[in-house]
């Protein structure tokens, strides 16, 4: 915006000097401009980007572990189980001779016999191997077992005990000793972080299970 202040109309030289004034005609005076100031607002400021990331990092620190840590420790759990029944059966199949698997509830492990002379009993010499199952998870009874019933966190037909340890037998046609399902979860008390794995008796077959929410048990793989 730019003005013309009311009391100089006219810019004189040599008045103070007593001379004969010389004066400008207004059209050749400096005309004076000024600009008003508006505060303007770029973007945020340094410790406003600061207190969010701070906010973000709080909030994802307490919802993040719960939220998949313990899922992740449930499937893999899971896994390990599920390959060591497939190495049983395998081992069976191609060694010609049954092998003894025994789930140690208490400390979170798998025990695997080649039992060379099939009398179901661990003798000298006989190869043995343990298989820890997942950190933070462990054998667990589930609120309800797949068909609906209670049970153990071993459970099914024909199952042994071997030494303390609920067991069952692969033999070398890849059969098992019994239809049994084992049950693991993470140590969150989350219903959904149940896990099973379910074996059928004439074939061997390996199937998977998760638990949600609503307590039912979903098939599928992990």
């Amino acid at each position: 915006m730019c003005y013309l202040p009311a009391s100089e109309s006219y810019l004189c030289e040599g008045v103070l000097s007593g001379a004969s004034p010389r004066c400008q005609t207004p059209s050749k005076i400096r005309l004076m401009c000024t600009s008003p100031r508006v505060p303007t607002r770029n973007g945020f400021t340094l410790i406003e980007l600061l207190i969010v990331i701070v906010i973000v990092a709080i909030i994802s620190g307490m919802a993040i572990p719960r939220m998949s840590t313990s899922r992740y420790q449930a499937d893999a759990a899971m896994r390990t189980v599920q390959a060591a029944l497939q190495q049983a059966q395998r081992a069976a199949i191609q060694q010609q001779t049954d092998i003894i698997v025994s789930f140690d509830t208490v400390q979170g492990r798998i025990r695997l016999v080649y039992d060379n002379n099939n009398n179901r009993a661990i003798d000298p010499g006989e190869e043995v191997r343990w298989r820890p199952i997942e950190e933070g998870s462990r054998f667990y009874g589930p609120p309800k077992r797949i068909d609906g019933t209670t049970g153990a966190a071993v459970s099914g037909s024909n199952l042994a005990t071997l030494e303390g340890y609920p067991t069952v037998y692969y033999h070398r046609n890849g059969a098992a000793s019994g239809t049994f399902e084992v049950y693991l979860r993470s140590h969150s008390d989350t219903d959904a972080d149940f896990r099973a794995v379910a074996v059928t008796q004439p074939t061997g077959r390996v199937e998977l299970y998760r638990m949600t929410y609503k307590r039912e048990w979903k098939r599928g793989s992990l």
